[in-house]
């Protein structure tokens, strides 16, 4: 992807001879709202970094139990939306134009209920705000109920506000459409000619609205998606960083970052060595690791270094 960081912080696009072309052929919209998404969500990366680096990476594992490799919805978010496009395209070069537009819809619909992005985005912004990450910032109301997209982004941009960079919620504000979603999921939407037509409430979007819409969603997926992956691939060496203050009663407590060749952090645990742990001193891991990392990590405890994955 050619997107570069500015030295005043902002993002643009910026491809060579090769890239130039397929740039051209993105999305007006998306073409748009991708450096200025960026621009927009980086600043709670950074601000988190610089606060508390282990929170920052706590934020980042998005750790809530005994959780393996197996049990990361975003990870698998980030499979899927592009495995969706590629479809898609596969599908528009069929003729199968009406097809390749009901998915669009609904890579939207996940796009926008997807919880662990919120989950990540609330626990920066307060990490970036002096507090700490939290295995549920959005928990269920009272009743049982979920709380809705749009409850999430109110609740976020309250966040945002605090922390003082508002603009971090603007791509979400900018994206939610309850009207267009709740369409999307009950199947109260059809397709005539090039417009889209929704019937609770009645309304027709035209084809670069409802375009627009998707691809400016897209734009966020990605603008933060790839905020992720950088921040997690900028480890390439194990690193011990301080924990905490609250973490550890022991002022001489560090965590050393589990680094995966080809990947970058996917874990943290204890820095303590063989003849402290020995003395007592208490050892910690977090991290999601598949079996055959957790015996490596077993087997040394000296060892935060891992081997790269086959399916990496």
């Amino acid at each position: 992807m050619p997107l570069i960081r500015n030295v005043d912080g902002n993002w643009k696009i910026e491809g060579g001879e090769h890239d130039r072309e397929r740039i051209e052929n993105w999305n007006p919209a998306y073409r748009e709202a991708l450096p200025r998404y960026l621009s927009a969500l980086d600043p709670a990366f950074i601000r988190a970094n610089q606060r508390s680096q282990f929170e920052f990476l706590l934020s980042l594992f998005r750790i809530r139990g005994w959780e393996d490799a197996g049990w990361d919805p975003y990870e698998t978010t980030l499979r899927a939306i592009p495995a969706m496009y590629r479809a898609h395209d596969y599908i528009v070069e069929r003729g199968e134009i009406e097809a390749a537009r009901h998915l669009g819809l609904w890579v939207y619909g996940h796009i926008v209920e997807a919880s662990e992005p919120y989950e990540l985005l609330a626990n920066l912004v307060d990490v970036a705000n002096g507090g700490r990450f939290k295995f549920d910032r959005f928990p269920p109301h009272p009743n049982g109920r979920s709380k809705s997209p749009g409850e999430k982004i109110q609740q976020l941009s309250e966040m945002a506000g605090a922390a003082g960079m508002p603009g971090v919620a603007s791509p979400l504000q900018e994206i939610w459409n309850r009207e267009f979603r709740n369409a999307i999921f009950h199947a109260d939407y059809s397709f005539y000619g090039n417009e889209l037509r929704t019937v609770r409430p009645l309304k027709t979007y035209t084809l670069d609205e409802h375009m627009t819409i998707l691809n400016r969603a897209l734009a966020y997926h990605e603008a933060l998606s790839h905020l992720y992956k950088i921040h997690i691939a900028s480890y390439q060496e194990p690193e011990i960083i301080p924990v905490h203050p609250d973490f550890s009663q022991n002022p001489e407590e560090r965590a050393v970052v589990i680094v995966r060749e080809g990947y970058g952090a996917t874990g943290m645990k204890d820095a303590w060595t063989g003849e402290q742990i020995a003395a007592g001193y208490i050892t910690f891991r977090i991290g999601r690791f598949t079996p055959d990392e957790i015996r490596i990590l077993d087997s040394d405890h000296t060892l935060a270094l891992l081997p790269r994955r086959p399916d990496s």
